[in-house]
């Protein structure tokens, strides 16, 4: 395709209206922003990509139009890292991940206990999301946009009574896109998304009352896509809408005579190339009620029951652990009746978010908080030869944060083979328990090892039941 010939000043012009135009949408939504996306994290910073910069493309003596759409500081999932490192949302690394697996390949018990309870309840959970998640392709899942976007008439003025009109508008490649990054938090009441596009050809036809360009067509494509999408979890009334942002574009303007024209570079600058990204912004909100996100958010929202005593019990898990020499043993830890295991359940899925790692993985978090545990249970403790077993003591646990990673392949589908890598990392907060009543030179053993003992065991018993599930899964699709 040729390119428009566009002079440097009116590459100068468009960059000056770009910025105004920038510091506008910025002004007026960077509040709603900010409380929308201050909870998503993009991840690992090895993931990190160069800034885009401001470039003139010459080929030929004729300059592609460019307009810089991208925020000067940085893009949003970079700035929401710069901002979160320590939040809570992160997603994990993959020294993260060797790590938790040293740690459990030290675990000398032959195996670890089956999870029970909201333990089970989590597996299930995730590897439902896990199947929706493969079987509407939610790697690609820009496929249900529109193809062919039609874009109602814009009529632009310009001085001396001049005017221009676009009209038999279509917009193309929109199902090409890709997502990036998505977080759904029913909490916080809080959808982000965020696509890329290559490409995004427009074709259309004008008239004028401009001498020499009183009729013709154009094809405009805007190169390297970003949209986003932030919207309100159970509806859209705090949606924020954004004009996607594009590297440059590239415009070639004909008259009916098949003459090449730029006298319509104003009327792009100024508004048409504008109108264009918020076409793409608007079709990507509706996104929120489309394909795989609206199916996951649908399974969020949906309650688990905790009326089926046989398969959701109190019990969380038993605390089987051995590294070195010390080993720890206890059963029942969960919760002490089932009105403290039904409050549990009702709020115990935080949030899900997907991350694109390249163009042929993805990863999954799922996190999961489970609050105000107590139990009453005997431990066995044994180091170095020496046992101690105590008698009944009362545990209480403030909250276990419960964050779970999974990592997908896209590419090999039809293979029957498993590309699911999972792995979790749990944290305990505010564990309690009196010792006063045991003597034993084991005691310092338990309370120097207790609660890292009861995280490990825990994402143990979690991760290696979730791996079998997603592999029986993976056999089904």
């Amino acid at each position: 395709m040729k390119s428009a010939l566009v002079i440097a000043s009116v590459l100068l012009a468009g960059v000056v209206f770009e910025v105004t135009a920038r510091n506008v949408y910025d002004n007026q939504n960077q509040n709603e922003n900010n409380n929308q996306w201050v909870r998503f994290q993009q991840g690992d910073s090895s993931d990190e990509s160069a800034e885009p910069t401001l470039n003139e493309y010459q080929n030929n003596n004729k300059f592609n139009y460019v307009l810089n759409n991208y925020e000067s500081e940085s893009t949003f999932a970079d700035r929401s890292r710069q901002n979160n490192q320590n939040d809570e949302t992160h997603f994990g690394s993959s020294q993260e991940s060797s790590q938790q697996q040293q740690h459990r390949s030290q675990n000398q018990f032959t195996a670890v206990s089956q999870p029970e309870g909201l333990a089970k309840a989590m597996i299930e959970k995730i590897a439902t999301i896990q199947k929706i998640a493969v079987e509407q392709n939610i790697a690609d899942s820009a496929d249900f946009l529109d193809a062919a976007l039609t874009i109602n008439q814009n009529y632009v003025k310009f001085p001396k009574h001049n005017y221009v009109s676009f009209f038999n508008s279509t917009m193309k490649n929109l199902d090409s896109g890709d997502l990036e990054y998505m977080y759904l938090n029913p909490e916080k009441d809080t959808v982000f998304a965020q696509y890329q596009f290559n490409d995004i050809k427009t074709v259309g036809s004008f008239k004028s009352n401009i001498p020499h360009a009183h009729s013709g067509y154009y094809t405009i494509v805007m190169n390297n896509v970003l949209s986003n999408l932030s919207t309100g979890f159970y509806d859209d009334k705090h949606a924020v809408i954004k004009a996607a942002k594009f590297q440059y574009a590239d415009a070639n303007v004909m008259t009916h005579d098949g003459s090449e024209t730029q006298v319509l570079s104003p009327a792009l600058e100024q508004k048409f190339l504008g109108v264009l990204a918020n076409a793409v912004s608007n079709e990507v909100k509706k996104s929120a009620n489309k394909g795989a996100l609206v199916h996951i958010k649908n399974e969020i929202r949906k309650p688990i029951e905790m009326n089926m005593a046989s398969k959701y019990t109190n019990k969380l898990f038993d605390l089987r652990w051995q590294e070195d020499q010390v080993s720890m043993e206890m059963s029942n830890i969960g919760f002490k009746n089932s009105e403290e295991l039904k409050r549990a359940a009702e709020h115990l899925l935080n949030s899900v978010s997907f991350q694109r790692k390249s163009q042929d993985s993805y990863r999954m978090r799922y996190d999961f908080a489970i609050n105000n545990l107590e139990w009453t249970s005997a431990m066995n403790v044994v180091s170095a030869g020496k046992s101690m077993t105590t008698d009944p003591i009362k545990f209480t646990i403030e909250k276990v944060n419960i964050k779970v990673h999974i990592d997908k392949s896209v590419h090999n589908q039809q293979q029957q083979q498993s590309y699911d890598k999972a792995y979790t990392n749990v944290e305990i907060r505010g564990l309690h328990y009196n010792l006063r009543h045991v003597q034993s030179e084991l005691v310092s053993n338990l309370e120097n090892e207790l609660q890292r003992f009861m995280e490990l065991s825990l994402g143990s018993c979690i991760q290696d039941s979730l791996v079998q599930e997603l592999n029986n899964s993976n056999r089904q699709y």
